[in-house]
């Protein structure tokens, strides 16, 4: 963990603005344009292994600088992670490591995250300029955070398309959605993302409209579900919190990349979760195929490779001086029906406690508000977002041969390496 102190430096018109003290900062070759190993410049497009995030396209250097200092200004702004948050990150790293099995270690997170969210301030999102002539797709938006983001981005001005896999449900989020916000520009179309063949129909669907797209939100998921498998073959938590997200991203690439522009990024923006910290990846087992199968397990690991899968996709869109970034966001321990296959016992705890510990779904949606509208954010990618700040992801998600062997992988497994994937590395 590092830190980073903020100074106040006189500016033009005498009203001053905040700067970094870089003495404080991570050190790190690219980000001083400095030669890295590869005997590549950098430049600020560096990727800060130590947890840090990836800042604008190195190109802007070539412009005296200025923008790249804003780029780095901007990621500095975001705010730091309180201590106690840091603590039980600590904490929740430390049991990864134990040999307890992965249903204790996923309920140990989550006692660790309900802590740190009791005694943490609440996140405000702050008031956020107009967003009319942007597009964003929200995966899950018909209920729960996904409703939350989808309404609050329509009140905003963005046209918002919400994919999912209940037409009733999504139909009736969009009634409700523009009576509430009076934007007329919000559209269901079915996606189910347990589904290849159903998620490729949904970018052909939304690719017939010809609208840009600046916003993609992969917030939906699955939770605790019994061993069964998608219609592909997949182990549900991996095939659909995953790999269904690792898909839609990779079809949509470059629509974003159209859409984008060097002052204006499109972001992809990935619901994570604390228990990703805990979570094991192993490229030899991703589908749970033991005998002794774990719901809790697989739900973590699907988080997990999710980070994963937003490190790499940064670094694929930074190499190639893309308008766009990606970041993943923890929502915390919010009051949803994610929750519905607990067990009984669990069911009760939850009921009776759920009022107390939890956040609303308003709340939990927060996060991946600001991180899909903020101007803070605006060029910086690659960042692990909590409770509107920047903060450390497990250590495992940092190292860059997983995330590059996951990526290999999961293309094979979706079959985009030829298409999709292929042009991020061009």
């Amino acid at each position: 963990m590092f830190s980073l102190s903020l100074r106040r430096v006189s500016t033009a018109d005498g009203r001053g603005r905040l700067a970094c003290d870089s003495s404080q900062a991570p050190a790190c070759r690219e980000d001083r344009g400095e030669p890295s190993a590869s005997g590549r410049n950098c430049g600020a497009a560096a990727r800060v292994s130590a947890g840090g995030c990836e800042t604008a396209p190195q190109r802007r250097l070539s412009r005296g600088g200025e923008e790249a200092a804003r780029a780095l200004s901007r990621a500095t702004l975001l705010r730091l992670p309180c201590p106690l948050w840091a603590a039980a990150r600590t904490a929740m790293s430390l049991l990864s490591a134990t040999l307890l099995p992965p249903l204790l270690r996923v309920y140990a997170a989550g006692v660790w995250a309900l802590l740190a969210q009791l005694f943490s301030r609440r996140f405000a999102l702050p008031a956020f300029p107009s967003q009319h002539g942007k597009v964003a797709v929200i995966t899950g938006g018909a209920k729960g955070m996904g409703y939350c983001t989808s309404r609050h981005l329509s009140r905003l001005g963005m046209h918002v398309i919400i994919a999912g896999n209940n037409e009733r449900e999504g139909q009736e989020a969009v009634r409700t959605i523009r009576e509430e916000t009076l934007n007329e520009k919000v559209e269901f179309i079915h996606c189910d993302l347990a589904s290849m063949k159903s998620i490729r129909n949904f970018v052909l669907q939304f690719k017939a409209k010809n609208l840009p797209l600046h916003v993609l939100i992969n917030n939906a998921g699955v939770m605790l579900v019994p061993k069964r498998m998608t219609e592909d073959g997949f182990e549900e938590h991996f095939g659909l919190n995953y790999l269904g997200h690792f898909l839609l991203t990779n079809l949509f690439v470059e629509m974003l990349k159209e859409s984008g522009r060097q002052d204006c990024s499109a972001r992809v923006v990935t619901v994570s979760s604390a228990t990703h910290y805990v979570g094991e990846l192993r490229l030899d087992e991703l589908q749970n195929s033991s005998c002794y199968y774990s719901s809790h397990g697989a739900y973590a690991q699907s988080k997990l490779a999710l980070v994963l899968f937003t490190y790499q996709l940064q670094h694929h869109l930074t190499a190639t001086r893309c308008p766009v970034t990606a970041n993943a966001v923890d929502p915390g321990v919010v009051n949803t029906e994610l929750y519905k296959n607990l067990n009984w016992a669990g069911k009760v705890i939850k009921w009776m406690t759920a009022w107390f510990f939890f956040k609303t779904p308003e709340e939990g949606a927060a996060t991946a508000i600001f991180a899909a509208a903020s101007p803070e954010l605006e060029g910086v990618g690659g960042c692990y977002l909590y409770n509107g700040e920047r903060t450390r992801s497990a250590d495992i998600s940092y190292d860059e041969d997983l995330q590059r062997k996951l990526w290999a992988v999961s293309c094979k497994m979706t079959g985009v390496h030829g298409a999709a994937s292929s042009r991020l590395e061009n």
